[in-house]
C-alpha cells in the first residue's frame, strides 16, 4: 500500500495558569493516503410513463438490467440492496405556459450499494453514467488499510508535536519536559477532486483505476517546559 505523507506543524509556547507552571502546546499534522478497495453508495432508479403499470414495468426492467450488469461485473448479487420503492405523480415545467403540468407517473426505487473490490468499479461508473433513469445520491470509499494508517498517522503526528515542542524549548531557555496532556482533534474530510478525498476513476473507462482517501490527523500536545 502506497503511501504519502505531509507535515504540516504548528506550534506556539505559553506560560501556564498553575503559578510558575510553564508548557509549550503544539499542533501535529499529518495527511496520508491510501487506496480503496471498496465503495459503498446510494442509488437511485426511476422511471416515467403515462400511466401507473407502464411505468412500474419500466422500473422492473431497469432494474433485473441493473442486476444483470451487476453479475457481469462479477459482484455478488447481495451488493444492491433494495431499500426503497414508490410510484407518484410526476411532473414536468411547461417553458410555453410557465408552470408545472402533470407528466405521467414516476415509479423508483433507491438501492444500497457495497461493492468489496474495485476492480471493475470504473466499468460500472460508467454504466450508471450512460444508463437513463439511474442517479447516484451519495456514494463513500473506503479502505483495509485505513486503520493501520489513521494509528501511523497519529504517531507520527505526536511525533511531529514533540520535535517542534523541543525546538522551542531549545529557542526559550528550557528543556522539554513529560508529555502532559495529547487530544486528537477533528479534522474535516476532504474529498478528491473536491467531494472523502477518493472520489471517481480517473478514466472511467479504463476499469482498473487508482481511487485514492486521503485520511487527515492532528494532534495537540502540552509538554512541560523544565529549567536547564
Amino acid at each position: 500500500m502506497k503511501s504519502i505523507i505531509i507535515l504540516i506543524v504548528i506550534a506556539s509556547v505559553a506560560i501556564g495558569a498553575t503559578a510558575g507552571e510553564r508548557f509549550a502546546s503544539t499542533l501535529g499534522t499529518v495527511q496520508r493516503e491510501v487506496t480503496a478497495d471498496r465503495a459503498a453508495m446510494t442509488l437511485e432508479v426511476k422511471a416515467t410513463a403515462k400511466s401507473i403499470e407502464e411505468s412500474n414495468a419500466k422500473l422492473e426492467r431497469l432494474m433485473q438490467e441493473l442486476h444483470a450488469q451487476v453479475a457481469a461485473l462479477n459482484y455478488p448479487t447481495s451488493a444492491l440492496s433494495l431499500k426503497f420503492r414508490a410510484t407518484q405523480k410526476g411532473r414536468e415545467w411547461d417553458d410555453k405556459e410557465k408552470k408545472w403540468v402533470p407528466s405521467g407517473y414516476d415509479a423508483s426505487a433507491t438501492f444500497g450499494v457495497i461493492l468489496v473490490g474495485l476492480t471493475n468499479y470504473g466499468a460500472f461508473l460508467t454504466y450508471l453514467g450512460t444508463h437513463d433513469g439511474l442517479q447516484i445520491r451519495w456514494q463513500s470509499m473506503g479502505s483495509s488499510g485505513e486503520g493501520e494508517a489513521r494509528k501511523g498517522a497519529i504517531a507520527e503526528a505526536l511525533r511531529a508535536a514533540r520535535s517542534k515542542a523541543a525546538l522551542l524549548a531549545e529557542q526559550g531557555g528550557a528543556k522539554l519536559g513529560k508529555l502532559l496532556e495529547v487530544t486528537e482533534e477533528e479534522v474535516e474530510a476532504r474529498e478528491f477532486g473536491g467531494s472523502t478525498w477518493g472520489g471517481n476513476a480517473r478514466d472511467p473507462n479504463e476499469g482498473t483505476g487508482a481511487y485514492p482517501i486521503g485520511i487527515f490527523v492532528r494532534v495537540r500536545a502540552k509538554f512541560k517546559l523544565d529549567e536547564k
